[in-house]
């Protein structure tokens, strides 16, 4: 009856979830008027600005934002984009308090109107929230949205500072709201997991700290001695991995990664460092590309000379393979423009392969079977400039590496591996980017693999499901044999 019951869930979830999220951005694209975002360079040292205009006469007019570039803690959790609980009723994600966990308070100072944008990355995916309910209702509980309104409404009667403090900046559910007082409200993927030895794999794992300007951090993995082959001083292929979440959330001591990479290292016998790089809307892109860059940096290093034992005992630097899921997909591809750009690594060190698994790219007009309608379009345009500071277009080769194939043809490595989902927002976007990879006149191989029926990045949402085992095995082939597939 148990069984039954969760296969009607999950049954319901696949058919409620992608209409929220459709009717997610056609409330953004009808919520007039658009956001307007861009980035002003302050005579400060260290601080950049933020603009976000709305074309409005009841509204200020280039109200700010203003982000520091202050290292910040990472949040971490899973990389799904829908906030329902295990029982299929859907949790409501009222403002937080000040003191929560999910909340970060003075790494963005706001001062902007009431405006919201509203959109999500994939509308197919599951998550469990860990939002607490501004009801004071118990963990569990099912709350009602117009409890928690008139919860709130009664918590800041009479004090105009806190109803203001409250306004929200930027709506970006379910994962962040940006408030004008600052806060920045991870709905999920504030659990963490210390390192250690899992039990299952039998993968060793430890933190490292090795960005003194900007906190960057990495989780490294050693697989057991039966997984390092069987020459003695065997050395290992590196596997530089970046995790997904909207370049909002996640990190690597997150349990969904935590297990995901345990898995990936066992199957691969590969030495892998999960880059914990800084995230936006605290520090928009490009911190996460320069990120990359200096964990790239660091492990060459490593691998050749130490001072990380690991790297330097078993680490191959001939073979480093640079790879991420979603968000982490686009930093790896970004990050391997970048490497081709400056070649030659140091000390002979060689990126031998790319591998994109689920990869987060987008642009203005659709690709395939993508949503054409406007408001849909908008809806992640507006929320890839938050992400970005207004940096960057949403055409622009980071996020639409089609707008510009000839940055391809220097791109390291020697074979590139792009891996689809059949229910993924971003699979037609994925595919063509490896076919326009095989046309660019760029050196290496390209393969894709498809998992038909899945949803975005399932291999990490259930990382033992058949076909992400499958999914899984490919990923290690492509690793353990040094990009050979």
């Amino acid at each position: 009856m148990a069984s039954r019951t969760r296969s009607c869930t999950r049954c319901l979830a696949s058919l409620v979830l992608p209409f929220l999220f459709f009717t997610s951005l056609l409330y953004l694209s009808t919520r007039q008027p658009v956001l307007d975002i861009a980035v002003r360079e302050e005579a400060a040292g260290g601080r950049m600005r933020l603009i976000v205009d709305r074309a409005a006469a009841a509204v200020e007019a280039n109200a700010t934002v203003t982000i520091t570039t202050d290292a910040v803690a990472q949040a971490s959790g899973s990389s799904a984009v829908a906030t329902e609980d295990g029982d299929g009723s859907f949790l409501t994600d009222a403002p937080p308090a000040s003191g929560d966990a999910n909340v970060t308070r003075d790494k963005v100072q706001v001062s902007v109107s009431d405006v919201a944008a509203v959109a999500t990355e994939d509308g197919d995916a599951k998550v469990v929230t860990d939002a607490p309910p501004a009801s004071g209702a118990a963990a569990g509980d099912e709350v009602r949205t117009d409890e928690l309104r008139a919860s709130d409404d009664a918590a800041t009667a009479g004090s105009s500072a806190n109803v203001d403090d409250d306004a929200v900046v930027f709506d970006f559910r379910p994962y962040v709201l940006v408030y004008k007082s600052g806060r920045v409200h991870r709905f999920h993927g504030t659990e963490t997991v210390p390192p250690g030895v899992d039990a299952l794999t039998g993968v060793a794992s430890k933190d490292v700290a090795f960005g003194t300007d900007t906190g960057v951090s990495a989780r490294l993995y050693l697989p057991p001695k039966s997984r390092r082959g069987e020459k003695k001083k065997k050395k290992l292929p590196v596997l530089l991995y970046f995790h997904g979440g909207a370049f909002v959330i996640e990190s690597p001591s997150s349990p969904l990664y935590h297990a995901f990479l345990n898995i990936l290292v066992h199957k691969a016998g590969a030495v892998a460092v999960s880059v914990n790089y800084r995230l936006a809307p605290e520090h928009p892109l490009p911190a996460a590309y320069d990120d990359a860059w200096a964990a790239l940096q660091w492990t060459v290093s490593s691998c050749l000379s130490g001072p990380e034992p690991w790297l330097a005992d078993h680490g191959d630097a001939t073979r480093i393979f640079l790879a991420g899921d979603s968000a982490g997909g686009n930093i790896a591809h970004n990050l391997a423009v970048r490497a081709g750009a400056r070649r030659p690594l140091p000390g002979g060190a060689a990126i031998a392969g790319v591998a994109l698994l689920n990869p987060y790219f987008w642009g203005k007009e659709p690709v395939g079977a993508e949503p054409g309608e406007r408001w849909a379009r908008d809806g992640l345009e507006q929320t890839w400039a938050l992400v970005c500071g207004g940096r960057f277009g949403i055409d622009d080769p980071h996020v639409n590496p089609l707008a510009a194939p000839g940055a391809w043809r220097a791109m390291a490595g020697e074979r590139v591996l792009v891996t689809i989902a059949g229910r993924d927002n971003f699979r037609d976007r994925a595919a063509a980017y490896a076919e326009g990879l095989r046309r660019s006149g760029w050196r290496g191989e390209v393969e894709t693999y498809v998992t038909e029926g899945e949803v975005h990045v399932h291999f990490v949402g259930n990382p033992r499901s058949e076909k992400a085992e499958r999914e899984t095995d490919k990923v290690a082939e492509f690793i353990a044999g040094g990009g050979r597939g």
